[in-house]
């Protein structure tokens, strides 16, 4: 067991000292992000300059740390359901099976390999940015373990959702029309542009529940308002989204596997 895991571990070891070889590209995914975090500084700030100093229970500096947060979280990732849409499509996926390794643990470990290095690069260039411009908070030293098993969870629901998404690329054909779509979702829905405490309350109780939400909306509520309550509950959420999902992928996944195994690839 220990064997099998170690090739995943080395997987995603591979993917960090690959993706830390562009030093230029990650210097560009900083540059950009620090960028993102500016724009939202000014937009929030004629918000809040309207004469309120909360909204939707959140100040304008826990406002702009929060979208630091949410911003490093939803855009880490590869863009898996291109990725996996297209060797699925191509019929690539096929070479892949033939392979000592399972085909998703492989690409969650390239994944969470260059999740790591693109989250560490934006969350600093957008600390920065936000640093300067809007200044820091309060930070709960001893609670950031926490967050960081929060986020971790959070980028494997991600991924788990991409994946799935990606493998009924095997019948629906357009990875990209799908990747778009769970982009615009995760962006609005998952609270990546803002907490969901601004939707109206029915749409705020429903988003809470959907699993998007545990990928950028619990992880940057908890890095701006910790409690450990909150905490346990996000844990029970993500796990059990992340059960679900597994679930499914494994369901779907084998159906795909037999298909390509009836039409001999």
């Amino acid at each position: 067991m220990i064997m099998g895991f170690a090739k995943y571990w080395e997987a995603g070891k591979i993917s960090v000292n690959t993706r830390l070889n562009y030093g230029m590209d990650l210097l560009a995914h900083a540059l950009l992000k620090g960028i993102y975090i500016f724009i939202f500084i000014n937009l929030w700030g004629v918000v809040y300059s309207q004469g309120s100093n909360l909204i939707a229970g959140f100040t304008l500096n826990m406002m702009i740390w929060y979208l630091v947060m949410t911003e490093a979280v939803v855009t880490s990732p590869r863009k898996i359901v291109e990725v996996i849409g297209e060797k699925v499509q191509s019929g690539e996926i096929t070479n892949s099976l033939t392979k000592p390794y399972n085909f998703i643990l492989f690409e969650y470990a390239n994944s969470m390999g260059q999740a790591i290095i693109n989250f560490t690069t934006a969350f600093i260039a957008g600390s920065i940015i936000a640093g300067i411009f809007i200044g820091g908070f309060h930070i709960q030293w001893t609670t950031l373990p926490l967050v960081a098993i929060v986020i971790i969870l959070g980028l494997t629901l991600h991924f788990l959702i991409m994946a799935l998404l990606a493998i009924f690329s095997f019948w629906i054909e357009d990875a990209k029309a799908l990747n778009f779509i769970y982009d615009k979702v995760v962006f609005v829905l998952g609270g990546m542009l803002a907490p969901l405490e601004i939707f109206p309350h029915w749409l705020e109780q429903i988003t809470k529940y959907l699993p998007f939400s545990y990928i950028a909306y619990y992880p940057a509520k908890l890095w701006v308002q910790f409690s450990m309550n909150s905490f346990w509950n996000v844990i029970v959420g993500e796990l059990v989204w992340i059960i679900v999902l597994i679930i499914t992928l494994v369901i779907v996944y084998h159906i795909c596997i037999r298909n390509i195994s009836i039409n001999g690839g």
